[in-house]
């Protein structure tokens, strides 16, 4: 039998790495593999077009400004439509009627939003980069460009948006009543214990719910709801089983904060004890029904 090498040994791992993680195997993607924050990749992504923006200096910029500066107003431009544009779709994905649209409708939109205040954003790094007089540039003529920009900006922050909720066809809604003590309540020290973690602010509160929104995890309590840096598999996981259950792409929900489920085909909802509604996905609904979330009347 011919003996295995180092370096063989090396790549098989590492093409084996590469199969459990869903790379293509023996890919250099599944040999070298860099567990990158979605932060990170997302940001850089800004930063990294700035700097090509830059280089070729498109918008008249090439010619009226020094690399320097070309650098110094594209990446000062980039990054303040970059949040503008996520804070503005962080805001759609709050109100009730957008998040039930489709993430490229949200998208445009938080983009078309973005752009008026980042167009005067825009007039002032130009003025101050360019050294041209504020009053020569004009609003009107520059907005149809910031568009454009802002709608990229968005579909790079945007691309892990969560899916909205399968539409169904009209159908009688059911209110479904939720049995007390389906399951034994569990101890809620590894919630506390998670709260004062995650949020030290909200350390006595009551653990609602978890939802995505982008790359951030907003914690929902019976005292309000904060905004972190962390990902919803990771808060799942830190949670264990028994306290709650994934419903969503985007949401988990406690199983005790749940007052009300209302099912339609094959979609449904759930009403949080502080009003939130939460939308349950397709592949969710016989996990919960079978864990006894959506047991119906008699």
């Amino acid at each position: 039998m011919r003996p295995v090498l180092t370096a063989e040994r090396g790549v098989q791992q590492g093409a084996d790495a590469g199969v459990a993680d869903k790379r293509p195997p023996g890919s250099l993607a599944g040999i070298v593999a860099f567990d990158l924050p979605d932060w990170v990749r997302s940001w850089g992504g800004v930063v990294a077009l700035s700097l090509v923006l830059a280089m070729f200096g498109p918008y008249g910029t090439f010619l009226s400004m020094d690399s320097v500066s070309r650098v110094v107003f594209w990446c000062a431009s980039a990054l303040g439509i970059a949040a503008m544009a996520r804070t503005a779709h962080a805001g759609l994905r709050r109100w009730p009627i957008a998040a039930a649209w489709p993430a490229w409708q949200r998208r445009a939109l938080s983009a078309l939003i973005a752009s008026l205040p980042a167009t005067l954003w825009i007039i002032l790094l130009f003025s101050l980069c360019a050294k041209v007089p504020l009053g020569a540039l004009h609003f009107w003529r520059t907005w149809p460009q910031v568009i454009v920009t802002s709608m990229v900006f968005a579909v790079i922050l945007g691309r892990r948006d969560p899916l909205a909720p399968p539409a169904t066809a009209p159908g009688p809604e059911l209110l479904v009543s939720l049995p007390a003590a389906v399951t034994p309540e569990p101890t809620p020290d590894v919630a506390a214990a998670f709260l004062a973690r995650a949020c030290p602010r909200l350390c006595d509160a009551r653990l609602l719910a978890l939802e995505a929104e982008d790359h951030y995890l907003r914690i929902h309590t019976d005292r309000g709801s904060e905004l972190v840096l962390m990902r919803l598999r990771d808060a799942i996981a830190e949670l264990g089983e028994g306290l709650g259950m994934q419903v969503h792409r985007s949401f988990w929900v406690a199983r005790a904060a749940v007052v009300e489920a209302t099912v339609r085909g094959q979609a449904a909802q759930l009403r949080l004890s502080d009003g939130t509604v939460v939308p349950v996905s397709r592949t969710a609904l016989p996990r919960l029904r079978a864990a006894g979330w959506l047991a119906e009347k008699d």
